[in-house]
């Protein structure tokens, strides 16, 4: 009896397994992608109703917002925003290590989603 070598199929079978693995952990980068980026304009548009600015003012930066995270490039070089964010370490001197994230516990969270 003659045994068939399987290790063409054990390979087919391993690189459709990381294929799924990768495009299901880039489906959650791109949702926490999101996510991350609605919490981040909350942040920033909280910080500008404690100020006391008009409803004007932080409709007109929240668009601002929305035309950074829609900008794909600028002069033909795609802008990312790591790039803006190592831009505002390197030339403002900001510190994203101080951000210390508070996030709901899972039961407000899913509570949320309904």
């Amino acid at each position: 009896m003659k045994v068939k070598d399987c290790s063409q199929c054990r390979k087919q079978i391993a690189e459709a397994a990381k294929d799924e693995y990768v495009k299901k952990e880039y489906a959650i980068f791109k949702d926490s992608a999101f996510t991350f980026a609605v919490y981040a304009t909350v942040a920033a548009l909280m910080v500008q109703v404690r100020r006391g600015r008009s409803k004007e003012y932080i409709q007109k930066l929240y668009d601002d917002m929305v035309c950074i995270y829609d900008t794909p490039e600028v002069f033909g070089k795609a802008i990312y925003l790591t790039d803006l964010k190592n831009m505002l370490e390197k030339d403002y001197g900001i510190d994203f290590n101080r951000i210390n994230v508070r996030i709901e516990d899972e039961k407000s969270f899913t509570k949320s989603l309904k």
